[in-house]
């Protein structure tokens, strides 16, 4: 579900290019004037965005736009060769240049990016220039009957490629479902049609904008993501936290949400295992029933935003959700584990089980806007008391 919503935007626009595509000729003169921009301007953003928020992948991502886009404007494209070469070395560099994580854009960790964009260039250029027949007849040979591929003017081997391109770039985005992957596959796609109709105006104009605009897309959700989401847990931070109770109101009811001892269960099995609980505890969170948003308030403590309820609707949904918490076994390595004097502890090898489980609980505290508070923020000061409360009573539990 995760990756079919990063795919939604893609398609949608993938949806308008070829939209715009067969109705570009219908533009009046005036639009089709100022659609000449368009290209340049989203390209100058995106370079822009993607150097500020250091986005390596999508800054390459449109370098490969408007490279095809000068060399499809030159007369050098209107060789055999050159146009097959263009067709299909560009597909296989987009998917290798989305195998690279980021590291920046003008950073020596960047060097295999730029080495492949510029080994890539020249071995076009030369091949080019020197006319290699081996490599003419490569790319023309019909490796099935020719009537299956009638329907198209580039050789079988481009197409051939273009395929492949294709699945491995879904292949990425199923292991690495992010905006930026997302948005190289709907750029391959573009790239592939822009190059399979042409150095037309009405091609270069229409498909180049909106790769363009899947790239402004992905640089600027991956900037939303920085600014919204907690890295560790993947669940949305306290700045969406405040943004929710600033827009919210009438019937709502907030809890306030604390793991049980961690600080005591940091200090013995180590950071890495807290931070391990963190995200055990937010995917827990993540699936709470009854309509709850959940965000990662700060350190182990999360809320959880029901909308239109009151208190007596929550609360056996976050008891629910406690039990299935208290009765899910959490594994801790004991190879891992610290011992009172922060060391760690040696464990031998013959048949000893280096795995250990413990229960982890957490306590909550709920208020909804029954109470006389005017704002979100108190509605959760409110519950944050009552969370307190739920601490004296012994914990693993919940308190109004």
């Amino acid at each position: 579900m995760k990756i079919l919503k990063r795919f939604v935007p893609i398609v949608a626009l993938m949806v308008l290019a070829f939209y715009g595509y067969r109705y570009y000729p219908l533009l009046p003169q005036p639009i089709l004037n100022a659609v000449i921009f368009l290209p340049v301007l989203l390209a100058v953003l995106v370079v822009v965005l993607s150097f500020r928020f250091g986005r390596s992948q999508v800054f390459f991502y449109t370098l490969l736009v408007v490279m095809t886009n000068v060399v499809l404007g030159m007369e050098w494209a209107d060789s055999r060769l050159a146009y097959a070469l263009l067709s299909a070395v560009v597909p296989i560099l987009l998917v290798l240049l989305s195998l690279f994580p980021d590291r920046g854009v003008l950073t020596l960790r960047a060097w295999p990016s730029h080495l492949a964009l510029l080994l890539a260039t020249g071995f076009v250029a030369v091949a080019v220039q020197l006319q290699l027949s081996w490599l003419l007849q490569l790319l023309y040979t019909n490796w099935l009957p020719a009537q299956y591929f009638d329907w198209s003017r580039q050789p079988q081997s481009v197409i051939y490629v273009s395929v492949s391109a294709v699945i491995a770039m879904l292949v990425v985005t199923s292991a690495r479902p992010t905006s930026q992957t997302s948005a190289g596959l709907g750029v391959l796609i573009m790239l592939i049609t822009q190059l399979y109709f042409g150095g037309t105006d009405q091609s270069l104009h229409v498909f180049s904008s909106v790769a363009l605009l899947m790239c402004l897309y992905a640089v600027l959700q991956e900037s939303w993501r920085m600014a919204y989401l907690d890295e560790l847990t993947e669940l949305a931070g306290r700045r969406a936290l405040r943004d929710r109770l600033h827009k919210i109101g009438g019937k709502y009811t907030i809890s306030m949400l604390d793991i049980d001892h961690f600080k005591k269960f940091n200090d013995r099995f180590g950071h890495d295992t807290g931070d391990a609980v963190l995200r055990m505890i937010a995917g827990q969170l993540n699936k709470v029933t009854g309509g709850g948003a959940a965000f990662r308030y700060g350190g182990e403590e999360f809320t959880i935003v029901f909308n239109g309820k009151k208190t007596a609707d929550v609360i056996p949904h976050l008891n629910a959700l406690l039990e299935k918490i208290a009765s899910t076994p959490f594994v801790i390595n004991r190879a891992n584990r610290r011992n009172s004097d922060n060391t760690i502890r040696k464990i031998a090898k013959d048949n000893l089980d280096t795995k250990q489980t413990v229960q982890v609980t957490i306590s909550a505290g709920v208020a909804d806007s029954q109470h006389s508070a005017v704002s979100g923020w108190e509605i959760l000061k409110i519950s944050d008391k009552a969370l307190y409360r739920a601490k004296r009573k012994g914990r693993n539990c919940v308190s109004e």
